[in-house]
């Protein structure tokens, strides 16, 4: 008896509430080398995952946890101490380059790492700032068996990527979509993607479905795809966005050490 109420309860709770989305997208850049990544969103909780790393980001508490398996440790804080020990980190390797060079290559040297330093740090509005603008095509296009229209993304009268959208599956109800756009600008400050991702018609482009493909155009005349592969609604047990008991927190610029050193001593093998 306990086993039949408990099933009526079920079915009489709101349908989605504890469902999730899980996202595999496939991206080959201009050198042909493939990369597979999988996003899960559940309950404003995100986690993509690559065969390499994940990254867990916590929207209601604007927490981003990297994970790396490899070495069995994580980083865990907000976007904030993420900039702040990124910037200690790089500001520690270049002391260490600049010694020893001579007065003409060390200030050289300054001068561009303090130009990247500045746009890192720069939280100006690129997008209002820049001629940039989203355009509906005609043309559509199945993927996964949903329709996908075509739009460009136009700078300077030069399209410089192609997306295809489709309102017939909306993964992003299930998250505060401001919430991850307000996030995510924080982390893309300074990069030419963030920039097109904070244009008006981008964002609505997100609130109203999903992009199911897309295709960025370098000068060179080479592009890098990624397109989705797989996209299907599930129930995410919620310790999945959590690093594992077993793994180590620490510091990132200790992580960030730790991996050079393991790769050279892979090399010498």
């Amino acid at each position: 008896m306990r086993v039949i109420l408990f099933l009526l309860l079920l079915a009489l709770l709101p349908v989605g509430l504890f469902a999730g989305w899980v996202i595999t997208e496939e991206s080959t850049d201009p050198f042909g080398n493939r990369l597979i990544q999988t996003t899960f969103i559940q309950n404003n909780l995100i986690r993509h995952e690559t065969p390499t790393s994940i990254a867990i980001i916590d929207l209601d508490n604007k927490i981003i946890t990297m994970v790396f398996t490899q070495y069995r440790v994580y980083w865990s804080g907000s976007s904030d101490e993420l900039m702040q020990n990124t910037m200690e980190i790089y500001d520690n390797q270049m002391e260490s380059m600049i010694v020893g060079l001579p007065e003409t290559q060390r200030k050289e040297l300054d001068s561009i790492y303090n130009s990247i330093k500045d746009q890192m740090l720069d939280s100006t509005d690129f997008a209002a700032n820049q001629n940039i603008s989203v355009v509906e095509t005609d043309l559509a296009q199945e993927i996964l068996g949903y329709i996908a229209v075509k739009y460009n993304i136009i700078k300077d009268s030069t399209v410089i990527e192609s997306v295809w959208h489709t309102t017939e599956v909306q993964p992003y109800n299930d998250i505060d979509i401001d919430n991850m756009i307000s996030f995510m600008r924080q982390l893309n400050q300074g990069s030419v993607q963030g920039n097109i991702s904070q244009t008006t018609e981008y964002l609505n482009l997100l609130r109203r479905g999903m992009l199911l493909k897309s295709v960025e155009f370098f000068p060179d005349s080479s592009k890098f795809e990624t397109t989705v592969t797989n996209i299907r609604e599930i129930n995410i047990a919620l310790d999945f966005f959590l690093p594992p008991d077993n793994y180590r927190k620490a510091e990132l610029a200790d992580i960030l050490n730790l991996i050079p050193v393991d790769a050279e001593d892979e090399s010498d093998r």
